[in-house]
């Protein structure tokens, strides 16, 4: 599986959740599982092979049209030679060209001239491809997930798309190459037909859906940074939509998706409101000791849910791509039991995680 270069990814947690899970909950092979901020789909990703039904949702539309990718379709031969045929397309002047590269209109170098002129070359083909109905709608998302996932690779950033570097990096400065999200074909011993992908808020999710899960995980915004804002490129390309209007040094796009999770005097409401109204058995919270929500606000909300087991691991602090020496975040991973009453919380404390 090809990931993001993203804030929060789960890349070294999804084992450890798995063994959480694991140690909760019997015969998880017959329950069903949703990941409600789904952000770069490796937790939904990884879980739906251990699930019968691994749903998925999240607001941004580059990271619904990752998921789709990964819970919804499989990778064929089909796939494996149109990615092929874009890589060999000439390169065109497109949206990608006109806004996040530098040209006589723009002066942002979020992408080099050829990175963007070959990503606006697979845009296109991608779109005529579906529009033609050469391709399915989940063959569709595949493709576009992928050169979402591929274009992310040869970004200008330190890390998220607020701002680009004012010299090309090195990996900036290589050429993009479309690469599939994954590689699992359909002989992998388990369907995607029963799985489901939605795009909107996650604190309405319940009031727009009326499903009721095994177990639900959350991992929202930890504290302030609007994902919609740092990865606001990944939404346009996705999108691919003149109309949209971008604004400011970075092209920011106008109308971004704001979250209350990310806000100091939403986020207790939001999570109030998120947590008492969602359906499920059991309930999974990651979140940690630097997040705007303090432990003790947490604690007065999720004990009204259930029974709570608390897990507590170390991690080592990032700053952007480098680890600080010697700094360590918590990371907990709350457990609700909802079809139990509780008001103590038992706490496991789990390794470093190196």
């Amino acid at each position: 599986m090809n990931t993001l270069n993203y804030i929060g990814c789960k890349n070294t947690l999804y084992k450890t959740l798995l063994s959480v899970i694991k140690d909760n909950i019997i015969n998880t092979n017959d329950k069903t599982f949703l990941d409600l901020f789904a952000g770069t789909g490796i937790v939904g990703f990884n879980m739906m092979f251990h699930f019968k039904k691994c749903d998925a949702n999240d607001l941004e539309f580059y990271s619904y049209v990752i998921n789709y990718a990964l819970l919804k379709c499989y990778y064929s031969e089909n796939l494996k030679n149109i990615i092929d045929e874009c890589n060999h397309l000439p390169l065109i002047e497109g949206l990608i060209y006109d806004n996040f590269s530098p040209n006589e209109l723009c002066e942002r170098m979020f992408f080099t001239n050829s990175n963007a002129m070959k990503a606006d070359a697979i845009r296109q083909y991608i779109e005529t491809k579906y529009n033609n109905n050469s391709i399915s709608l989940s063959e569709y998302y595949f493709l576009l997930a992928s050169l979402v996932v591929s274009i992310d690779k040869v970004a200008n950033t330190s890390c998220v798309y607020g701002a680009y570097l004012k010299e090309y990096k090195k990996t900036a400065l290589k050429d993009v190459i479309l690469q599939p999200i994954h590689t699992n074909i359909d002989n992998v011993g388990y369907t995607l037909n029963h799985n489901s992908v939605y795009n909107v808020f996650a604190e309405t999710f319940s009031e727009t859906y009326a499903n009721y899960y095994d177990v639900i995980y959350i991992d929202p915004p930890y504290n302030q940074r609007q994902y919609s804002a740092n990865y606001s490129p990944l939404n346009y390309i996705a999108q691919y939509d003149n109309t949209i209007v971008l604004k400011g040094k970075t092209g920011l796009i106008e109308n971004y998706n704001k979250s209350s999770f990310c806000k100091k005097r939403e986020v207790k409401d939001a999570f109030s409101k998120l947590i008492y109204g969602l359906k499920c058995n059991y309930l999974i919270i990651s979140y940690n000791n630097e997040g705007l929500l303090s432990r003790d606000e947490f604690e007065k909300i999720v004990t009204k849910k259930g029974y709570v087991k608390l897990y507590k691991i170390k991690y080592g602090k990032f700053k952007a791509q480098e680890k600080v020496d010697k700094s360590f975040v918590e990371e907990y991973i709350w457990v609700i039991d909802t079809t139990r009453i509780g008001t103590a919380i038992e706490e496991i404390d789990i390794d470093v995680v190196k």
